[in-house]
């Protein structure tokens, strides 16, 4: 099956727990709903893409448990082909439990398995990249993931890293720092979060970072620092544009990240629409998976578009 965009990363279940109030330290919350709901910061961002109707596939690794068949399921279901989504006999799938508080803040607890950090460079090869447009990245697993994307550099397909948690945490999942700066060294664009940012760069503002990085790594693409409620800011080659966010009322901010990567790579990547239309478009992507239940973002380019045009005196570019 040929298709534009090819994507490793993170893929799971949720266990998403509603309350009115996340607990602080030794306290409690009551659970108002739970529910076992498909997720993962790659699946995530690959089933914003296929609301678009852009053909993807998925490159990982699952257990085949329970989460593993639904984590499989839910993305045929979704139009993303499962075609290098390996099984590891005997294995423990990647799955997380998430608490949402009434106002859509939440916490997230992942429970890595034995599976999702074990897919290996052998596994995965220069074929997987055939016919497709734009490879993407949270770089779980690490080496594969550099792999691919070195045969990108070389073939001159766009690579999309987006870098949502710590160096820290990165290095808890087997990602080391010569590896983070290697990636970062190879990929077309950088997207990185405020927790991404966290021991990444001495830039004491989120802005300064994205300059810092730019002018370390000098991406093609230049670098994107996500602001969550703020909205976004790029730095490119000499140029910096700065988006505010849509202001919404938030239900699940889960996945918000993820949308906000598949609206830009369809806008930008796919579409070759200009970087402050493409900025504008990902975050209206974010905006509504934050009215959303669930880590996953349901809507059409049609739909996105109707919603900025709803919003267009509050977001005038």
């Amino acid at each position: 099956m040929a298709v534009d965009v090819l994507g490793m990363g993170a893929v799971a279940m949720d266990l998403v727990l509603r309350c009115e109030d996340l607990p602080g330290e030794d306290g409690f919350a009551f659970v108002r709903e739970e529910a076992w709901l498909p997720g993962g910061s790659c699946s995530n961002v690959l089933v914003t893409l296929t609301s678009m109707g852009v053909p993807c596939a998925v490159s990982a690794q699952i257990g085949d448990d329970p989460y593993g068949d639904g984590v499989r399921a839910d993305l045929d279901r979704a139009g993303v082909s499962t075609q290098y989504l390996f099984t590891k006999r005997g294995g423990t799938s990647l799955h997380t439990l998430v608490a949402v508080d009434r106002r859509g803040s939440r916490s997230i607890f992942a429970n890595l398995g034995d599976a999702f950090l074990g897919l290996s460079e052998s596994q995965v090869d220069v074929k997987m990249l055939e016919g497709v447009k734009v490879f993407y990245t949270d770089m779980f697993a690490a080496k594969p993931a550099l792999k691919l994307a070195m045969l990108c550099r070389e073939m001159g397909i766009p690579t999309v890293f987006n870098l949502e948690v710590s160096p820290t945490f990165m290095e808890s999942c087997k990602v080391g720092r010569e590896e983070l700066e290697e990636m970062m060294s190879l990929c077309h664009l950088l997207c990185v979060g405020r927790e991404g940012l966290r021991g990444l760069t001495p830039a004491p503002q989120e802005k300064e970072a994205a300059l810092y990085l730019n002018e370390k790594y000098a991406p093609e693409g230049g670098v994107i620092v996500t602001l969550g409620g703020k909205g976004a800011f790029w730095a490119g080659k000499g140029e910096t544009i700065s988006i505010p966010a849509f202001t919404v009322p938030a239900v699940d901010t889960t996945g918000a990240g993820d949308a906000f990567a598949g609206g830009f790579i369809y806008a930008r990547l796919l579409r070759q629409r200009d970087m402050g239309t493409s900025l504008a478009f990902a975050n209206a992507c974010g905006a509504i998976k934050c009215q959303q239940p669930g880590p996953r973002f349901k809507a059409n380019e049609k739909e996105v578009e109707e919603f900025m045009e709803g919003h267009r005196s509050e977001h005038a570019q």
